[in-house]
Parts: structure tokens; sequence; C-alpha cells
């Protein structure tokens, strides 16, 4: 796996809309692989992602559901939509004010991309 084919989907994600902050695919001990946009820290941010991830997979494991597909969170401030992609973790922040359904389409997209490549 090159870097440099898994950097056109996440750029193209991140500048797909202004409404999008940040894309980042996370490796498996939570670094930033591969990353676009603002943002405070990235290795705490990404590790801030992949714990979001495991979180809520230990909750459905609990509740016998299995892994997540996707952990889809809006508050106040932004939104955040977590993916699962082979052993690592897609992440995107937005602004609040990004329409949900259109921004869950524009990173499955993504995700599907990424998971051809790696």
């Amino acid at each position: 796996m090159k870097l440099t084919t898994l950097t056109p989907p996440l750029e193209s994600l991140h500048t797909s809309s202004d409404e999008i902050l940040l894309v980042s695919l996370i490796s498996s001990d939570g670094m930033p692989v591969v990353h676009f946009g603002e943002g405070l820290d990235f290795d705490d941010q990404s590790a801030l992602f992949f714990e979001m991830k495991k979180a809520c997979d230990r909750v459905l494991e609990g509740l016998k559901l299995g892994d997540s597909e996707e952990v889809f969170i809006r508050c106040r401030e932004g939104c955040i939509s977590i993916w699962p992609v082979k052993d690592m973790v897609f992440a995107c922040l937005a602004k609040p004010t990004i329409n949900s359904q259109r921004m869950q389409m524009l990173v499955w997209k993504t995700v599907s991309q990424l998971s051809g490549l790696i």
C-alpha cells in the first residue's frame, strides 16, 4: 500500500465541500496515515477517532449486534463520521451545517474507494 494511492480519495472528499473540515485515515495503532484539513493535533485527534470506533464496537459486542459499520455523531459544533477500512479507521469531521445524508454519501464513496486500494 503506497500513500500516493491513498491520497486522491481523501483529497477529493476534503475538497468536495467547504463544510468538510478534516478527513483522516488512521492506522491500527491510532496514528494518522494520511490526512487533509485542519485540526488541533492530528495525533491526538486520530487516537480519539480510533478510540471512538473501539468504544462503539465494545457496546455493540455487548449487545450482541456485531461490529460497527459506521459511527455518526452530530453535536452543536460539528459532525463526525467514522468507518472501518480493513484494519484501519477512516474519519471525517464536518461543520454542523452540513446535510448529514450528503456527508454520509460522500464518506461512503470515499470508504469504498479506500477499501479497493488497501
